[in-house]
């Protein structure tokens, strides 16, 4: 049987994990970065924005969110591939990659889909109501136009990149390390999960406390269902993967509609 889906695991990186050669700031900063590059360049877009005059500089910066989250992701599919290499590990490895457990596999991820299903979107929904009574309000404030030459790289660069990046970094990494490290499992389902949902909210970031709230919480049942499902069965990452990709391929599509004027809502 390959065993590929044993080497990039709690049990097989604990003692590198304890031997200091993968050491913790590596593994909060890996934490850190995807909502913290973002927000450093919405604030260095917000203070361009105010240096011409903008009348509201933030909301103007928050509007290039996708490209601040592209090239986030761009940085931490460099990271987690060198890093990698640094702890012994390719990227097969990394991204746990094992077609001996396909079906089994198969079987975890209808149950992922079918939590997805739920969690992905209804929590928005029900947060934008309680906090406005208006479910597509928030919607408004996220999608904003852009020039249209910067939103057609978008359309292959955003989703390809998050797919790549998001849940492998969250729970292909810092979730399985932190675990080697001797985290109980549901401090690290809990911990990461919170990140993971908060990030959104430095993505876009506004001087909109109702905004900002509903950006942090609205993904927070998703990131906890899928640090669960990588708890219980790490080699559907691939398939997660895939279905993530797909998932986030509507948003610069929707961008760029509105880009052209179309009404969304």
């Amino acid at each position: 049987m390959d065993d590929t889906q044993y080497k990039n695991t709690p049990e097989a990186l604990q003692p590198v994990v304890n031997s200091g050669r993968i050491p913790m700031r590596r593994i909060w900063g890996m934490l850190a970065i995807r909502p913290g590059i973002p927000f450093a360049l919405l604030l260095l877009g917000a203070l361009a924005y105010r240096l011409s005059g903008s009348a509201d500089a933030v909301k103007a910066s928050s509007a290039w969110w996708l490209w601040f989250v592209t090239l986030t992701n761009i940085v931490c599919i460099v990271l987690y591939g060198y890093f990698g290499r640094k702890e012994g590990l390719n990227l097969r490895e990394m991204y746990l990659v094992n077609r001996a457990s396909f079906k089994e596999d198969m079987r975890w991820m209808l149950l992922a889909i079918l939590g997805i299903g739920v969690f992905a979107m209804l929590p928005g929904t029900l947060l934008a109501k309680a906090l406005w009574n208006d479910t597509v309000y928030p919607n408004t404030l996220l999608l904003q136009a852009l020039p249209l030459l910067a939103v057609y790289p978008l359309l292959v660069l955003m989703p390809i990149t998050q797919g790549l990046a998001e849940l492998p970094v969250y729970w292909g990494y810092v979730g399985i390390r932190l675990k080697a490290k001797g985290m109980n499992k549901w401090v690290v389902i809990l911990l990461v999960g919170l990140v993971l949902s908060l990030q959104h909210m430095f993505f876009s970031f506004q001087l909109d406390w109702k905004y900002d709230l509903w950006l942090a919480l609205k993904f927070l049942p998703f990131a906890l269902w899928t640090g669960f499902i990588m708890d219980r069965r790490p080699t559907t990452l691939p398939y997660l993967m895939i279905l993530h990709t797909l998932m986030d391929a509507s948003v610069p599509v929707m961008t760029l509609l509105v880009s052209k004027g179309i009404p969304l809502f």
